[in-house]
């Protein structure tokens, strides 16, 4: 029980970590305080999971979270070297796959703040995909879109419009500028 609870605890601390990696470097992931409350925490080292249910709130120095569920799922390489040592944790354990939240998701950074559905943090790309209804706002500037893609290692970010839904972009001239 104790391997577990050392397991789950260092999940969450790499958990914190990856969000952040566009601001900050390398060495100071581990670092970073981080909190993570929600009304429930399970892990399930079978399915390589630790899934935070209701009201979800993950709070960094560099940025906050909410949403309904947040799951976070191992690379399977961990998962296969965690059954072979009788369910210790593995030597690298905390590799992260991806993250995924669900449910009225918003995060804020920097004034920023982004909501959706669905939010999708694929950890080796640099990845945080935004689903369902994804809108952006800084300040008095808005994107909308089907899909909005925001690749954190190279620093750009993309919107895709579909099925219906196209991309809308509403940007405001700050006053005194143009004139």
């Amino acid at each position: 029980m104790r391997i577990r609870l050392l397991f789950a605890t260092l999940c969450l601390l790499a958990l914190a970590a990856a969000p952040a990696l566009a601001a900050e470097p390398a060495a100071d992931l581990g670092k970073t305080p981080t909190k993570i409350e929600s009304d429930s925490m399970r892990y399930d080292q079978a399915a390589g999971t630790v899934v935070f249910t209701g009201k979800v709130h993950v709070k960094r120095p560099d940025f906050a979270l909410w949403s309904d569920t947040l799951t976070v799922h191992f690379a399977p390489q961990d998962q296969a070297k965690a059954q072979e040592k009788g369910g210790a944790a593995p030597t690298d354990a905390g590799r992260i796959e991806k993250i995924v939240a669900k449910g009225a998701v918003r995060i804020e950074r920097d004034g920023k703040v982004g909501t959706c559905e669905t939010a999708t943090y694929l950890v080796q790309q640099g990845l945080f995909s935004m689903e369902g209804n994804p809108v952006l706002k800084d300040g008095a500037n808005t994107v909308t879109g089907q899909v909005v893609k925001l690749y954190f290692k190279d620093n750009r970010s993309e919107v895709l419009g579909g099925e219906g839904k196209r991309v809308e972009a509403t940007f405001s001239t700050p006053k005194g500028v143009g004139q």
